[in-house]
Parts: C-alpha cells; sequence; structure tokens
C-alpha cells in the first residue's frame, strides 16, 4: 500500500491530501504532529512551507530558482525569514533580526506565515527522524510542470480553481468537488486544490519523477536541505496514483 501526502497551511492548521492506493482522502489537521500521529509512515510527504532556514545571505535556498522559472507570477513566492528572525518574538523584532542577518526587512505577508515556519522547523528539531523527508514543495511550481507552462490565473478566484481542477483531473479522474470539501473541512478552495496537487507530486516523488531546485542544495545549520522538490518536465502522467 502506497501512501503520499500533501500539506498546505491554512487559518488554524493544516489541510491535507492523502493518496493511499490511489485513494484520495481529503483531512484537516491542528498541527504537523497531529498528521504524523495519523501517518507516521509514508512513501512520500511534501509541504507548502519553508524547510531550511538561512543565518547568513551567503546561504542559498531555492526560491530566487522558482522566481526565475514563475516569471509574472514570481509574487507567490515569498521571502523565507532566517532562523533568527522566526524564532524572534514579535514583529517588530522578527524584522530586526532578519535585517541584520539578511539584510533586508520582511514584508507583511510573511511575517503572518513564521508561526507555521517555526511549527516546521520545531517538529524537524524534535522528530529527526523526518529530517529531509518531510521536504519543501510549492504549488505554483507543481501545477506549472504538470501543466507544461505556468499558469497566470490566480488560485483564489474561481477561474484559477477551475484550471487548477482540470490539471489535477488528468492524474486523479475521481477528483471530488474541491469547494464542498473546503467547507466540509472549514478550509479555503485554494488550500485544498495546493494540498491535492502536492500530494500529486509526492507520488511522482515516490516513482522517481522530480527533481530539486536547486540541484546541489545546501543545508542549514541543522542540517536541513534548502530545496523544492517539484515534477520534472514532461515526466508524464502515472493513471492510477498507487
Amino acid at each position: 500500500m502506497k501512501l503520499y501526502l500533501g500539506v498546505d497551511g491554512c487559518t488554524g492548521g493544516w489541510s491535507a491530501a492523502v493518496l493511499v492506493s490511489g485513494e484520495l482522502r481529503l483531512e484537516r489537521y491542528d498541527s504537523i504532529k497531529a498528521i504524523i500521529r495519523q501517518y507516521p509512515t509514508f512513501d512520500a510527504f511534501l509541504i507548502d512551507m519553508a524547510i531550511g532556514l538561512r543565518s547568513s545571505p551567503d546561504q542559498m535556498r531555492p526560491d530566487g530558482f522558482a522566481r526565475k522559472e514563475l516569471g509574472v507570477r514570481a509574487s507567490t513566492i515569498f521571502s523565507v525569514p532566517s532562523r533568527a528572525a522566526v524564532y524572534a518574538n514579535g514583529e517588530d523584532s522578527q524584522k530586526a533580526a532578519n535585517l541584520r542577518e539578511l539584510g533586508k526587512s520582511l514584508s507583511k505577508q510573511t511575517v503572518n506565515i513564521i508561526p507555521k515556519i517555526r511549527e516546521v522547523d520545531e517538529f524537524l528539531d524534535a522528530y529527526p527522524q523526518y529530517k529531509n523527508r518531510i521536504l519543501e514543495s510549492h504549488p505554483e511550481l507543481d501545477f506549472s510542470r504538470l501543466n507544461g507552462s505556468v499558469l497566470l490565473s490566480r488560485k483564489k478566484d474561481a477561474a484559477g480553481i477551475e484550471e487548477r481542477e482540470a490539471i489535477l483531473a488528468k492524474y486523479l479522474p475521481s477528483l471530488p468537488d474541491i469547494r464542498d470539501a473546503a467547507k466540509k473541512l472549514n478550509c479555503n478552495p485554494d488550500d485544498v486544490v495546493d494540498a491535492i496537487c502536492l500530494a500529486v507530486t509526492a507520488a511522482f516523488k515516490a516513482r522517481g519523477m522530480c527533481e530539486t531546485m536547486p540541484e546541489r542544495p545546501e543545508s542549514d545549520e541543522r542540517g536541513l536541505r534548502m530545496q523544492m522538490t517539484v515534477p520534472i518536465y514532461n515526466a508524464g502522467g502515472c493513471f492510477p496514483l498507487q
């Protein structure tokens, strides 16, 4: 039995798409620890959250590579704060720490996701058996590669959700209605569609159909590889995803 996990942050928790022998489950959890409690073993686990945090501007994360590939959609890649900023208390302290370590302040969007970055970082520090097994990815990159070109629609718009559903349906013919699923989970539709995309990409990863961005990633001070796992262009479909 093959098990692939795709996880995306949502308000107050995490939206999880679970592929088990081709069957898709959509679930919501309050914490990463709760997800692992439910699924302690898996074949691949991808999450849309920064893993691997810099402590100096000389270190390399994948964000610049991702922005270059996405082009006009580069703004969907937020700047990742330094580890000192992630563990600082309060927005002013976080911005000051990032300015001190990386030479620039933080946007409001980045500040807002710091609690989730910290949660993932703390989990991997407390449970090192999952280090470099729970891997960072990015749905906009994954969708662009599954599609063969960058998606120009916004995922928060109805047309954007429909475009992404059509791409996912190529790999999951029995895809449920995203909006209905989101209501049941008390998540936004884009949180659910992103989680499903990550689960599909996780299935590609388990089949050797993914690559890392960059090709030779650096590791941070805790040994976490600073990389994004994304489908290889023209890797082809796999039906069913088992």
